[in-house]
Parts: C-alpha cells; structure tokens; sequence
C-alpha cells in the first residue's frame, strides 16, 4: 500500500512514517522545507505546501491511503493549517481516488457524557479553546468531503515508543483515568485504521 503522510516531520507523523515502513507500506510525504528535515530511507519527499492544492495533489496521485498528523502554531494561535490543511487534502484524495484518509485532531471534539462536544462544556479548559476550533475545523473538513475516514483524538502524546498497551472508544473518550498515549502507539493504532472499515466515518478516542 502506498501511503500520503502530512505532518510527517512531527513527532506523530515521524513515528508513522517508522511504522508504516515497518509494515512495508510505501511512503510519499509532503514537506514544506526539505532541507531541514533528514527524512527516511525510502521515503518520497514532495516539496511544498499543504494549502498549495498542487502541492497536495502531487503528494497523494498514486497513493491508496492518506494520514494526516497536522500541527503547527500554538495553543493560543493555531493558524489554520489544521483545517484548511485537511480540506486541500479531503479534495485531492476525492479527486485522485484515494480510498481512505485518517487523520488526527484533539481530544475535544469527541462525544461528552452528557451530550454535545467536550469541547462545548463548561468545564472544558479555555486555554484550549482556538485550537480546538482548528480541530473541529478539520473534523467537519472530512464529514464534507466524499472519502472514506476516521478522525484520532487523543489527549496528551509524549514522545515516546509504542507499548502496545492501550485503549479505544468510538467517538469519545474511553473511560477510566489516563491522560496520554504514546505517539508510537497512536502512529499504530492509526496504521490499523485503514482497514477497520468499522471505524469508518468515527472519531476514535484513545489514551493508555
């Protein structure tokens, strides 16, 4: 399977390049500034930009699957890359006929106990609260578009190496304490999604 990867030169995107090659899956990742970034062997390195509808396009045409672990800005200004981002790249996989695209947003946007988002109860952290919206931003961008989906919203991701050891809930978070999940297992968990057809159209919550 050929894979499109964005956000490929962050921590999560890393660890899902590894594991994809891991599993010998081919990969095509779009990187705005190649120079700055040792990519793997192997890996087919498409310059450019993720608003750069081109740029998007060049990275997906021949591939069977996109994952997307966007970033960037902070927490109190996130730009729109989130977003606007995954709605270039829900285009261009309809337009290419890429089958499936899975995607990684926050924690908030999933199901809250008593109804709604979490990101919409009172509770809910205000610091959070603008790239949470960029979240959001690119969960609806794949409920627009035509492609096949499933959205990671996990809480915090240290760097750290799969143990293999954790757990998921459709559409919201699954219970029990816990605050993180590795990054190497979430690259995991997002590789197993693109053949979960039952995961299809869900938002996943994950954490250890």
């Amino acid at each position: 399977m050929w894979l499109a990867v964005f956000g490929g030169t962050g921590r999560v995107g890393g660890r899902l390049i590894a594991a994809a090659q891991r599993r010998g899956h081919g990969v095509r990742a779009l990187v705005r500034d190649p120079a700055r970034w040792e990519a793997p062997a192997g890996c087919v390195v498409v310059p450019g930009d993720v608003l750069d509808p081109a740029a998007v396009a060049a990275t997906v045409a021949g591939c069977d699957a996109a994952l997307v672990a966007l970033g960037g800005g902070s927490i109190h200004d996130p730009g729109r890359v989130r977003s606007a981002g995954m709605a270039q790249i829900a285009a261009a996989c309809a337009a290419h006929g890429v089958g499936r695209i899975v995607g990684l947003a926050g924690g908030g946007v999933l199901d809250a106990d008593g109804g709604g988002l979490r990101q919409e109860q009172p509770g809910y952290p205000a610091v959070f609260a603008a790239v949470s919206r960029e979240h959001r931003g690119a969960w609806e961008a794949l409920r627009a578009g035509s492609v096949p989906w499933t959205l990671f919203c996990p809480p915090d991701i240290p760097d750290r190496p799969a143990t293999g050891q954790y757990r998921l809930a459709l559409d919201r978070m699954p219970d029990g304490p816990g605050r993180e999940i590795a990054a190497g297992d979430l690259a995991d968990a997002m590789l197993d999604a693109l053949t979960a057809d039952a995961w299809a159209g869900r938002r996943i919550g994950i954490k250890h």
